[in-house]
């Protein structure tokens, strides 16, 4: 039996146990992956996993290691010698000549993955280059070996010493040069080809993932997963709750039983991107979970996780209480191996078998959706599928095999619609992805033969009559006369509304909301009426929404974040005009339940200046292609928002509003670029933000303030990791308190670091309770 190396990875930790463990946890991982995955990237995965830091066995690592006086150099690093490694081996791989990619690009894939798994991906024509002094440094590592001791690594990886020996690293790297010049005319003229990009994050991914489990994670057994049997639970959940016989839950069902009825058909046509198109308030939640839950017990040898995404942070909440709520109700435990929730602010919390995991070791099981059912953002998954960072892309993986459901897919920004369909048909393709579109304004993201409809959207669209939607655009309005409008009595048609309805205002800007708010209570003295804004702490925002569900206020002043899924409904819309997306978004708001006739109506309104609110947040094209549509049309019916919807998509889509320059950097590998002149991978952003924002906490209450008192001991920990862990532990209700404002602002609040501070004894100079945040002579004209 061999001795033990006394090489380490880690302070506690065998460079050989630690090595070994990556490997077999990527096999672990890939085994969960398809056959074709499974066929073709094994090999490769377990050998970048064997190799990614066998760079570490050099005495400058280990005395780097062990002597916290020493800093992090060139010759310390680790990685490079790795990944010349991880190249040389992986080239022994025999590859099929129909592999998914050209057989020589693997070792590259090895190299990148290897070399940068302490970073982010960077412009791959970047990482191919091989200076004089990279290769003499390399030779000052291998001179640097303790080769009794290395020996001993090498055969309990691989069973042979020989395996790599002295001779051997020189060898790799005199040839080194030569063969990755051979890459660089290649990369220069990659073409259209979004696989190997594809590869490089799949493999990137696992090492990343195995990596930090290992080093954390102080049991593997808690990868392994339960096989559920999730058939019936939201049949199970429905027939446990009670519905009113109406004439909207009749259509719901019925939506609901074709869409279950269609599984087996949909799985026989070979087609893995679904279409969910319906209605606003006809229950696309429950259908898609249910379509999901029981296409994953059809397809149960693939053991597919459900990945639940949407694009508002104030959705996830509530759909996750559903989602808990259905699998309670059928006597499972919703343990945070059956169900996560994660977004940016999520709590750091993970609980299996009745075992509480550790901070560090949660973190690493949430961030890494270690679970059956993950309720996530759109940011979460499309910066796992489109992004150079380690931290995002170390969750790729756990794509493949699994279901897809992206709710309110019209909120992608229309210049993404082609990269997002590539991307999608892909993975859909290549790592057995099942995707369901679930929105009542379907974009053109797909054409009609390449999303399968789940049900017949035509019958539900035609079939309601919920509401009427007056656009009031022959001319523009000032916030004083949309009061005067629907609030002065001596206008005939207010005295009813007034009296009898329930409104909900959406405006564009912060600004504007606020002043109409006050304008409400000052001028007509409106009584049982709030606001919403950003500008609002979320546990205000949250207490507000759950007062507004039970029906406490008449009226509501908002900006578009309750525009949609949000489950709350109103007698009466009014909504600054907007993209017909938003419009009918925003519609979804009134009458959902069928109940009375709702009406939606939509109106321009001006700032002092004149200038439309929707053309500081609006693209001016989508805002034109929907005035021409909606602008001679006095009344709507619902029946017809499915053809208007229609006939804006065609509209965008014959504009050609495509941004393809994040299309060329993934087909050219340009993660990161120094140079600022062509696009990388890096610039994708889902939201563009147009100006610099700050983050405050505000101290609203007890709660908050001892909040507060918990984040100033946390700062005051001087172990960098301790800190961090203990943040985390607390990170969901410290941001429970925090709002973002623009820095330009003359009302700055106090600053701690780079956060600022609103403490309950300055809270009024700064914070309205109302209202939210106060400002005062923003700078510039943007969103406030």
């Amino acid at each position: 039996m061999l001795h033990p190396s006394n090489l380490y990875s880690h302070p506690d930790k065998l460079l050989e146990d630690h090595l070994l463990n990556v490997s077999n946890l990527i096999l672990k991982f890939i085994s969960e992956k398809p056959s074709n995955i499974q066929k073709e990237l094994k090999e490769i995965a377990v050998i970048i996993g064997l190799s990614h830091d066998l760079g570490k066995a050099t005495n400058y690592f280990q005395e780097y290691l062990l002597n916290k006086d020493i800093k992090q150099n060139k010759h310390s690093s680790h990685s490079f010698l790795s990944a010349i490694c991880a190249f040389n081996l992986s080239k022994e791989i025999k590859y099929s000549d129909t592999s998914i990619i050209e057989p020589h690009l693997f070792p590259l894939a090895a190299f990148l993955s290897v070399k940068r798994h302490h970073g982010d991906l960077r412009d791959v024509s970047f990482e191919i280059i091989f200076e004089d002094e990279d290769e003499q440094n390399l030779k000052d590592q291998i001179e640097n070996i303790n080769y009794n001791n290395f020996s001993i690594v090498i055969e309990k990886l691989f069973g042979v010493s020989e395996k790599i020996n002295k001779e051997k690293l020189l060898e790799w790297i005199n040839n080194f040069s030569s063969e990755i010049k051979s890459y660089r005319k290649e990369i220069r003229h990659l073409n259209k080809n979004i696989k190997i990009f594809l590869i490089i994050n799949f493999l990137f991914s696992l090492l990343l993932d195995a990596d930090k489990s290992d080093v954390v994670i102080k049991d593997s057994g808690v990868f392994k997963r339960k096989q559920l049997f999730t058939s019936g639970w939201v049949d199970s959940y429905k027939s446990k709750t009670t519905f009113d016989l109406s004439d909207i839950n009749e259509i719901r069902e019925k939506a609901y039983q074709e869409a279950i009825k269609n599984i087996t058909r949909n799985i026989a046509s070979n087609k893995k991107i679904y279409s969910l198109n319906l209605p606003t308030g006809i229950g696309k939640t429950l259908i898609a979970f249910s379509y999901a839950l029981k296409l994953k017990e059809k397809l149960k040898k693939d053991n597919l996780r459900i990945i639940y995404a949407l694009p508002y942070l104030s959705v996830i909440d509530q759909n996750s209480n559903i989602f808990e709520s259905i699998i309670k109700s059928n006597g499972i435990p919703a343990s945070s191996d059956i169900l996560i929730k994660h977004h940016h602010l999520s709590e750091i919390y993970y609980k299996k078998d009745d075992f509480e995991f550790e901070t560090d070791e949660a973190k690493i099981l949430v961030e890494g959706w270690n679970a059956e059912i993950i309720i996530t953002t759109f940011m979460q998954l499309f910066y796992t599928l489109i992004s150079n960072k380690n931290r995002s892309i170390r969750k790729f993986h756990r794509i493949s095999n699994s279901i897809v459901i992206l709710d309110e897919i019209q909120s992608i920004p229309t210049k993404y619609w082609n990269i997002l369909r590539i991307i999608l048909a892909e993975i859909s393709d290549m790592l057995n992805v099942y995707i369901i579109l679930s929105t009542a304004t379907e974009p053109l993201i797909f054409g009609k033969d390449e999303a399968l409809n789940i049900v017949d959207k035509t019958f539900y669209f035609n079939k309601l009559n919920r509401i009427s939607l007056f656009p009031l655009l022959d001319k523009s309005m000032t916030l004083a006369e949309l009061s005067d409008y629907f609030f002065d009595i001596t206008n005939d048609i207010n005295s009813k509304i007034i009296n009898e309805n329930t409104y909900l205002f959406i405006f564009n800007t912060i600004s504007s909301a606020k002043e109409f708010y006050y304008l409400l209570i000052e001028k007509y003295k409106i009584q049982f009426i709030t606001y919403l804004s950003t500008h609002l702490t979320p546990a205000e925002r949250l207490k507000r929404i759950a007062y507004i569900k039970k029906g406490k206020y008449k009226l509501v002043v908002s900006t578009q974040l309750v525009e949609a899924g949000v489950d709350i409904d109103f007698d009466v819309v009014v909504r600054d005009f907007a993209p017909l997306d938003s419009i009918n978004q925003s519609s979804g708001r009134c009458n959902r339940n069928g109940k009375n006739k709702g009406n939606v109506y939509i109106v321009n309104l001006v700032d002092e200046q004149g200038k439309l609110y929707s053309s500081y947040v609006y693209d001016i094209v989508l805002l034109n292609i929907t005035q021409n549509i909606l602008i001679n049309k006095k009344e709507i019916k619902e029946s017809e928002f499915l053809d208007l919807t229609n006939t804006y998509y065609n509209e965008i889509k014959n504009k050609k509003l495509q941004d393809n320059s994040i299309s060329e950097a993934i087909y050219k590998l340009r993660y990161d670029s120094i140079d600022h002149d062509k696009i990388s991978i890096s610039d994708f952003k889902l939201i563009e933000n147009d100006y610099p924002k700050i983050d405050v906490f505000v101290e609203t209450d007890e709660k908050a303030r001892s909040i507060w008192k918990k984040y100033n001991d946390i700062k005051n920990i001087e172990n960098k990791f301790e800190r961090k862990e203990k943040f985390d532990s607390m990170k969901a209700d410290f941001y429970n308190y925090v709002i973002s404002i623009p820095n330009n602002i003359e009302n700055s609040p106090p600053m701690v670091g780079e956060l600022g501070y609103i403490g309950k004894s300055i809270l009024k100079d700064y914070y309205d309770i109302k209202t939210g945040f106060i400002t005062k002579n923003v700078k510039s004209a943007i969103i406030w």
